[in-house]
């Protein structure tokens, strides 16, 4: 029997595939892009099943599921991009909604047993505390698209599990980085990437806001332990699972700490919040007792442990071309 992870060549996906076939578990992993974060973990890519498609097919998803005996879902998969997607509300929750209600179809017929679904911790919407921990009962007020697709995203699987008794666990993770794939790309909600990809190549940054923005940034390794903990954990309590540092970090943190861990480099940030509020509504970090104490979840990275990881990584992925 194997785990099926849907966007698999994502930020995150490709760490949970890395986590499961470490843990032994046979990996069917899926994507509607054929490169990404794969790419630069090619001892991962050679150790699961890869198949191309798109997750609104529900034909396809049957198919998979009986052809590869997939037992569960780590489902990934999404449209993000609020910028883009802004002007074309429509197809975002198209895409969004589709995936995870054939899924959902597949569990109701009892071809999968147990979905682990990423939502997100845009959800909450703004909370402006920077010191207040958010936990998983808190009122929801989603702001953008993508967030308020996910909150609808989350009603589907409350009415699959109410009236069809279909097992689904929705982890939220926050402001996730660590992304290697077009990696000197400006993030607006999550700069972290890019400002790596800037002091390794001695690109100065000298930006006239930003210092003040921050969040419980979260390190993708980090984010992926937390889908590998809901899935293989055999009966958890709750259904949602907050997954974050569970601290809240500012950008004038993250500043500092590059220019210890990488000599010479040169980023300064003034006060404010500009320009990552616009696309990110501030909140504090997230409670993530509820996943230490029932799924056994921990941090592996503090703050300057996952940038000193990152920042190897990086030095690997760019001083060699990616695998294809």
């Amino acid at each position: 029997m194997s785990v099926l992870v849907t966007g698999v060549n994502g930020l995150v996906g490709a760490h949970v595939a890395r986590i499961l076939v470490d843990n032994g578990l046979p990996v069917v992993g899926h994507d509607l892009n054929r490169s990404g974060e794969l790419a630069f973990y090619p001892e991962v890519k050679k150790a699961i099943t890869f198949v191309w498609g798109d997750i609104t097919e529900p034909t396809h998803l049957f198919e998979i599921a009986e052809k590869y005996q997939v037992d569960g879902v780590i489902h990934l998969a999404s449209v993000r991009n609020e910028v883009l997607y802004k002007s074309l509300p429509t197809e975002l929750i198209r895409i969004n909604l589709a995936g995870v209600q054939n899924l959902l179809e597949l569990a109701r017929l009892g071809k999968i047993k147990r979905i682990v679904f990423a939502s997100t911790a845009a959800v909450y919407g703004q909370m402006p505390d920077p010191e207040a921990l958010i936990p998983e009962d808190a009122p929801q007020n989603p702001v953008g698209i993508y967030a308020n697709s996910k909150a609808m995203c989350e009603s589907l699987f409350r009415c699959y599990r109410n009236v069809y008794g279909v097992e689904g666990i929705i982890i939220r993770p926050s402001r996730v980085w660590g992304r290697l794939a077009n990696l000197d790309t400006l993030e607006f909600g999550n700069p972290i990437s890019s400002f790596v990809y800037k002091v390794l190549n001695r690109i100065p940054i000298h930006d006239p806001s930003g210092a003040d923005f921050g969040g419980d940034f979260s390190y993708a390794p980090d984010v992926a332990y937390g889908f590998y903990r809901a899935y293989v954990t055999p009966h958890p309590s709750y259904t949602v699972y907050n997954i974050s540092p569970g601290k809240f970090y500012r950008l004038s943190q993250v500043a500092e700490t590059l220019r210890q861990l990488v000599p010479g480099a040169e980023i300064s940030l003034g006060p404010g919040m500009l320009p990552y509020v616009t696309q990110s509504p501030v909140r504090g970090p997230l409670d993530i007792r509820r996943a230490e104490t029932d799924l056994g979840y921990r941090i592996q990275y503090d703050l300057k442990e996952a940038l000193a990881h990152f920042i190897e990584t990086a030095k690997r992925s760019m001083s060699r071309p990616p695998a294809r």
